[in-house]
């Protein structure tokens, strides 16, 4: 990792022991889950926790979300400048569906057309009745584009983007990943999530690239813990003395396997080309807050998650393990091996 800890007794000191068991023992069972499921094959229910069995979280690696898979396998994959990949992921995950992307296809900044763009959404959602953009989050700050329909102010905000090329240029060119954020987070509908999770796209490797990413930083190097991920360190900190969210999350990152041991928890990584384990980057760390904030208040019955889980409308596990036998730089693991 790019940063040493700092303060890593009084940050152990300052969790809250009952609820950092809790914590591994969350992201262990949700990692089996998709085991279960993928690797063995299993038929649902793939879990006796009742509330994984009901409620939809999101995958511990965010690398095995399928969506993702679609912006490493259709975006930064694709024969393009770097310039275009970023605008792409910018697009793709503001609209949130792979599948309006798909329809649209992969966007030039030389040749994009925000008529065009405009045209193509509006048929795809009046003339084809098809769902455009995600209701898995939120996105805001574009309605002083100037209308009352989403397309148009989605068309408006990427007209205006595309109007200043050298912002590209200028995220391929920062000092560091937090500069890189703060570009993308001061563009219109860009709020710290929708920012966050496009820079973690960038860090991807890829095979177009040799195993280097878009951006030439780690996901390890910095995050930034959005609104989920930090009620998920509010539940886990008795006391922030004298460090930070970001301190904790690192303590995370660099302590997994040891805690894993501790609780004698045997949780299915993900594998690296050369067969060694995969462990959860600072990024995926912050995901699993995120997660882990919403388990934890159904658990206490503080509250409900947005969305639940239909098996008959989840893909299945074949399609799944096809869609990860295509994905560079990760292996599933043998089933032997767990």
């Amino acid at each position: 990792m790019s940063q040493s800890l700092s303060k890593p007794d009084e940050i152990r000191d300052s969790l809250d022991q009952d609820t950092l068991d809790l914590f591994w023992r969350f992201i262990t069972e949700r990692q089996q889950v998709w085991y279960r499921r993928v690797v063995e094959g299993q038929q649902s229910p793939w879990t006796d926790d009742d509330i994984l069995q009901e409620y939809r979280f999101t995958n511990v690696y965010r690398e095995l979300d399928p969506g993702t898979q679609y912006v490493i396998q259709h975006i930064l994959e694709v024969d393009a400048s770097r310039q275009d990949k970023i605008f792409n992921v910018m697009l793709y995950r503001l609209i949130g569906r792979l599948e309006t992307h798909d329809y649209l296809g992969f966007q030039s900044l030389d040749d994009f057309d925000a008529a065009e763009f405009e045209a193509q959404l509006k048929h795809r959602r009046d003339e084809l009745d098809e769902t455009v953009f995600t209701g898995a989050y939120m996105v805001s700050g574009y309605n002083h584009m100037g209308s009352s329909d989403k397309v148009e102010n989605v068309a408006a905000l990427f007209d205006e983007l595309t109007a200043d090329p050298n912002f590209f240029d200028q995220v391929l060119a920062a000092d560091s990943l937090e500069d890189a954020y703060d570009l993308i987070r001061a563009q219109p509908g860009f709020g710290n999530f929708l920012s966050y999770q496009t820079l973690v796209d960038l860090l991807y490797p890829v095979d177009s690239y040799d195993g280097d990413s878009v951006l030439s930083f780690s996901p390890d190097d910095w995050s930034s813990p959005g609104p989920g991920a930090q009620k998920g360190l509010k539940q886990l900190v008795t006391e922030f003395n004298g460090f930070d969210r970001l301190a904790v999350m690192r303590w995370l990152r660099q302590h997994q396997q040891e805690e894993f041991d501790r609780l004698d928890l045997d949780f299915p990584f993900l594998e690296t080309e050369e067969g060694d384990p995969l462990e959860l980057s600072l990024a995926n760390i912050q995901n699993c807050l995120c997660e882990f904030y919403k388990y934890h208040k159904i658990l206490h019955s503080n509250g409900r998650a947005r969305r639940c889980f239909r098996d008959s409308e989840a893909r299945s596990g074949n399609e799944l393990r096809s869609i990860y036998e295509t994905a560079p730089h990760i292996r599933v693991p043998e089933r032997s091996k767990i």
